[in-house]
C-alpha cells in the first residue's frame, strides 16, 4: 500500500509546469516541503496553507439566501463519490428536471437500505416531497447515473458493490418514478462498479472500473493491456435492454500511461453521435477518448501528459510536476469540440525505496483544456475565495486528511479530505443554448471552521461566453456558514437557469472517509440534498457574489423572476409558483378577475435573494380565469391561472 504524505512547510521553487499552463499563472502558489519519515502517518511542518494564484476583486455581492434552497432529498450515507462527481441532474425537453443521488433512509450499520435516490420537478418547477427512499425494490446499490430515453422515460443505473454489476431501473413515463429494475453488465468473477452513464435517446454509453478489494484467494479485478482494474466501456443501443459492447478497454489506455484504472477518476459525455470520455489521476495525467460514430471507434487525445507515466515505486521525480487530482469532467460543445476540466494537483517522489509518493493536498486550482486550441488554463483559484484580503485562501490543517487512529492526531491527519484529491476539486460543467459554458466546483472556505478546525466547503461557479478562451471571476453559489456544501452536480444543459444540486452536511468531511470509530468525530447524521435554479442572467451579471452567508437586516427592494407557471393549474384550494428574487426585498401577489378588478392581495415580507416557493390561496375566489401579478420593487410579472 502506498504511503501518501501531506506536504506543507517552507516554499519551494516551482518546477516544470505541465498541462501547458503559463508559468505566470503560478504566481502566488504556496508550495511546501516534505518531511522524511518511515511512518505511514501524514506529517506536517506548518498548519497554514496559502491559496493558488492572485485574488481577483470586483465581484458584486448581495448575498445568497440559503433558506431558499429547495430540499429534494436526504441521506444518511454521505459519500457521493470517491473522486469526480457525475452529472446527477437531467433536464427534460419541456424543462422538467430529474435528480438522483446515493441515498440511505436509515443509519443502520452497513446502510442496508442504500440505493439510488430520486426526485422529479415537473415543467412548472414543482418538486416532489423530499425523500430518502431508493428506486430499487430491495437491492442495495449506490453511485447512480441518470438519463432520459427516446420515449421520455427516465433510468437510473447504480452499482452492486457486493457482487459487481449494475441495477438498471426505468420509469414508465417522463414524470413517473423509476420502478422497474433489471440487473445488467455483471462480469463474474470480477466486480465492475463505480459506473458513469451518458445517454442520447436510446443510446446509452457507460464506463466503470473494478473493485480491487477481495478476500484471500478471491478473484479481484482483471488486468487488461497492462492496466489493473482498468476503466472500461459498454454500450446499449436499445435503451438498456441489451448491450452490444461490454467492458471493452479503450485503445491506447494501456501500461504506457498508467498501472491502474482508478475509481471514479473519470467522466463521460455524449452529444449526437459524439461520445467523450476522460480519465485522470495524480500519477497518470489526463487522457481523453473521443468517438464521432456513436462509440464504434475511438481516438486517444492527451490533454495533459504526466512526465513520469507510467509511475512506479522505483521512479525518482526530479521535480514537483503539476498534474490532476483525479476529479475530472468532460463536455462536448455545439461544434463537437471537447472541454476537459480537472482539479489541479502536484506530486513528487524523493525516495525510491519506500514504495510511496507524495502530493500537495493544499493546492487550489481548477483547470480547463480546450480541444479547439489544445491549451490549458487555470480558470479558478483559491485566492479568489480569500476573505482576509491577504491574497490567499488560507486553510486550517485539518482540511486535508482522514483520521488513521482512534484519537484525533495533531497536524493534518484529521478531517476533511476526500481521497487523495486537492483542496479545490470536483469541477462539473454545463452548457447553455447560447454556448456559454458553466463550471461549478467544491472549495474550502477561509475562516469557516468546524469545532475540530476543519474548513467547511462551499460551491463555486465560473463561466465562459467565448468557448473557453476566457473565464469570468469566481462566485459562491451556497455561501452558508457552518455547513458543508459539497459534491456539486449540474444538469448538462442550462436554459434560463443553471440547475445545481449538492449535499449539505452539518459536519465538515464525511462519515465514510473522515470518521474515527473510537473518537466519533464525524458520526452518521442525516444529510440534505439541495437544489437551486440560478438565473444565468444573475450569474453573468456577477450578482451571486461572495458574501458567505452575510444576511441583510433591511433588505433592498428586489426584482422578481418567475421560474415556472403556477402548479397545479387549474386548482381548487391553492397553487404554488416558484420565483427567483435577484435582490432581497418584499414581494406582493395581486390577483385580478377577468374584468381586471383586484380581488386578492397577498404580501411576503423580507425575502432574501434566491428561490422562493409562493402559495396563492383560492379562498374567496369563484371558479374562473384570473391573472396574478408578482410585484417586487420596480419589476412585475403576470401570469394567468384557473380556479375550478
Amino acid at each position: 500500500m502506498k504511503k501518501l504524505y501531506v506536504l506543507l512547510g517552507s516554499a519551494l521553487a516551482v518546477g516544470s509546469v505541465s498541462a501547458q499552463i503559463p508559468a505566470q499563472q503560478l504566481n502566488g502558489m504556496w508550495m511546501g516541503e516534505a518531511q522524511s519519515s518511515q511512518s505511514s502517518k501524514v506529517l506536517v511542518d506548518q498548519a497554514d496553507n496559502g491559496g493558488f494564484g492572485q485574488a481577483r476583486k470586483g465581484v458584486s455581492g448581495r448575498g445568497v439566501d440559503y433558506n431558499s434552497f429547495i430540499e429534494v432529498g436526504s441521506t444518511y450515507y454521505d459519500l457521493q463519490t470517491n473522486y469526480a462527481m457525475p452529472r446527477r441532474l437531467v433536464l427534460h425537453p419541456d424543462g422538467a428536471v430529474s435528480a438522483t443521488w446515493t441515498t440511505s433512509p436509515s443509519d443502520a450499520v452497513g446502510f442496508p437500505g442504500r440505493g439510488a435516490g430520486y426526485n422529479f420537478a415537473d415543467k412548472d418547477g414543482n418538486w416532489g416531497s423530499p425523500t430518502a427512499t431508493k428506486v430499487e425494490p430491495t437491492q442495495r446499490s449506490g453511485w447512480p447515473s441518470i438519463g432520459i430515453l427516446a420515449d421520455g422515460s427516465v433510468f437510473t443505473m447504480a452499482h452492486d458493490a457486493s457482487n459487481g454489476g449494475f441495477y438498471f431501473t426505468k420509469s414508465s413515463s417522463a414524470s413517473s418514478r423509476p420502478s422497474t429494475t433489471s440487473y445488467v453488465l455483471d462480469e463474474a468473477p470480477y466486480k465492475p462498479i463505480w459506473g458513469r452513464a451518458a445517454s442520447n435517446g436510446d443510446n446509452i454509453h457507460f464506463i466503470c472500473s473494478y473493485t480491487d478489494s477481495a478476500a484471500p484467494g478471491e478473484k479481484r479485478a482483471p488486468t487488461r493491456q497492462g492496466v489493473f482494474a482498468p476503466m472500461v466501456y459498454s454500450r446499449s443501443t436499445d435503451g438498456g435492454q441489451t448491450w452490444d459492447k461490454k467492458h471493452t478497454v479503450f485503445p491506447g489506455f494501456d501500461s504506457t500511461l498508467t498501472n491502474y484504472g482508478g475509481a471514479d477518476q473519470y467522466a463521460i459525455d455524449v452529444k449526437g453521435n459524439t461520445v467523450a470520455v476522460v480519465n485522470g489521476d495524480l500519477l497518470q495525467g489526463v487522457v481523453v477518448f473521443k468517438s464521432t460514430d456513436n462509440g464504434d471507434n475511438w481516438t486517444r487525445i492527451m490533454a495533459d501528459s504526466f512526465p513520469y507515466a507510467p509511475w512506479s515505486d522505483s521512479k525518482l521525480m526530479l521535480d514537483t510536476p503539476l498534474t490532476n487530482d483525479g476529479t475530472v469532467d468532460v463536455l462536448i460543445d455545439d461544434n463537437g469540440q471537447l472541454h476537459v476540466f480537472w482539479g489541479l494537483g502536484r506530486v513528487f517522489n524523493d525516495d525510491t525505496t519506500d514504495g510511496s509518493y507524495s502530493f500537495y493536498p493544499g493546492l487550489q486550482g481548477i483547470v480547463h483544456w480546450s480541444e479547439a486550441t489544445g491549451k490549458s488554463q487555470i480558470i479558478s483559484s483559491g485566492a479568489a475565495f480569500d476573505r482576509t484580503d491577504d491574497g490567499f485562501n488560507s486553510l486550517d490543517q485539518s482540511t486535508y486528511a482522514a483520521l488513521s487512529s482512534g484519537n484525533v492526531p495533531s497536524g493534518l491527519n484529521t478531517v476533511a479530505r476526500l481521497g487523495n484529491t486537492s483542496a479545490m476539486r470536483q469541477p462539473v460543467s454545463s452548457i447553455g443554448a447560447d454556448g456559454t459554458i458553466y463550471c461549478v466546483f467544491s472549495v474550502p472556505m477561509e475562516e469557516d471552521f468546524s469545532d475540530l478546525g476543519a474548513n467547511f466547503r462551499d460551491i463555486g461557479v465560473v463561466y465562459s461566453t467565448d468557448g473557453g478562451a476566457t473565464w469570468s471571476t469566481e462566485q459562491n453559489i451556497t455561501q452558508r456558514l457552518q455547513r458543508e456544501d459539497d459534491f456539486p452536480t449540474v444538469a448538462r444543459q442550462a436554459n434560463d437557469f443553471l440547475h445545481v444540486m449538492w449535499q449539505q452536511d452539518e459536519i465538515a468531511g464525511t462519515n465514510l472517509q473522515n470518521n474515527s470509530a473510537s473518537f466519533g468525530n464525524h458520526p452518521v447524521i442525516l444529510n440534505t440534498m439541495y437544489y437551486q435554479a440560478i438565473p444565468v442572467s444573475e450569474i453573468k451579471a456577477g450578482n451571486i457574489g461572495m458574501l458567505w452567508g452575510v444576511n441583510v437586516e433591511k433588505p433592498n427592494t428586489g426584482e422578481v423572476m418567475v421560474v415556472n407557471q403556477n402548479y397545479p393549474n387549474p386548482f381548487e384550494d391553492n397553487t404554488q409558483v416558484t420565483v427567483y428574487l435577484t435582490r432581497p426585498g418584499d414581494l406582493t401577489i395581486e390577483v385580478r378577475n377577468a374584468m381586471g378588478a383586484l380581488v386578492k392581495t397577498e404580501v411576503a415580507n423580507n425575502l432574501m435573494k434566491g428561490n422562493h416557493v409562493l402559495t396563492i390561496h383560492a379562498d374567496g375566489l369563484t371558479s374562473g380565469v384570473y391573472t396574478y401579478t408578482l410585484i417586487s420593487g420596480g419589476s412585475s410579472v403576470s401570469h394567468t391561472m384557473m380556479v375550478k
